[in-house]
């Protein structure tokens, strides 16, 4: 007998039973959830305009209106550009104050001379703190590699300002701390250390001049760098 296919069993009118309910539940849910938020929203908006009426009217009573000033315009000062002219009397007026400080100038101040580069303004720090100090400006032209030229083009922007020299002990140096310094060679400090040595603790500066090897010039040149305590 052949199978009829336009009837169900019972199975199958039970599923499309269940599916068309569930098609239906589906299409409700929607529009049940917007009627009751319409609803919320509807009472969340009024008691939202009653709060803020009431708030107003507080308001009312407390708030008084800000007195108005009036607006007040200051006249400012014309503005003067600044002339071509003022700017080079500024600039050579800036080149004529260049003054060096002999003893208190780095090295970028002593490179802003004239003639004088990075090499030279390393060797006269170099030659200033193996001396202790300068106490005269013609001793930076005792500079290694200064020529005199050059010197003599720098000499007037050169100033001594305060002295503080750093000075050695002749009675508790030692050789190799008198040879250090660039007015005594190796020779002399070895002699100076061989007469302490005989004679006794120096008992002033001068007592160098007992030395052959100590004429007036170095005796000059030492004696502001030399202390006996």
């Amino acid at each position: 007998m052949p199978k009829n296919f336009f009837t169900f069993s019972r199975r199958e009118r039970t599923g499309i039973a269940c599916l068309l309910s569930l098609i239906v539940l589906l299409y409700c849910i929607p529009i049940a959830w917007s009627y009751f938020r319409s609803d919320i929203a509807f009472t969340d908006t009024i008691g939202f305009h009653h709060a803020a009426f009431e708030l107003r009217e507080m308001m009312k009573d407390t708030v008084t209106e800000r007195p108005r000033y009036k607006k007040q315009f200051y006249k400012h000062k014309e503005f003067t550009p600044f002339k071509r002219d003022s700017f080079r009397r500024f600039e050579k007026f800036e080149k004529k104050v260049l003054v060096v400080d002999i003893n208190r100038a780095d090295s970028l101040l002593w490179e802003q001379l004239p003639g004088i580069g990075p090499v030279l303004a390393r060797r006269i720090l170099y030659f200033r703190e193996r001396l202790g100090g300068f106490h005269s400006i013609t001793q930076v032209g005792e500079t290694y590699g200064l020529a005199d030229s050059v010197f003599n083009k720098i000499q007037p922007l050169l100033r001594l300002g305060d002295v503080s020299l750093r000075k050695i002990d002749l009675n508790e140096t030692d050789e190799k701390s008198l040879a250090d310094h660039p007015y005594i060679n190796t020779k002399l400090a070895r002699v100076i250390i061989r007469y302490r040595s005989s004679h006794g603790p120096f008992r002033q500066v001068e007592g160098l001049k007992g030395i052959a090897l100590v004429d007036d010039s170095i005796y000059r040149k030492l004696e502001k760098y030399l202390v006996v305590n």
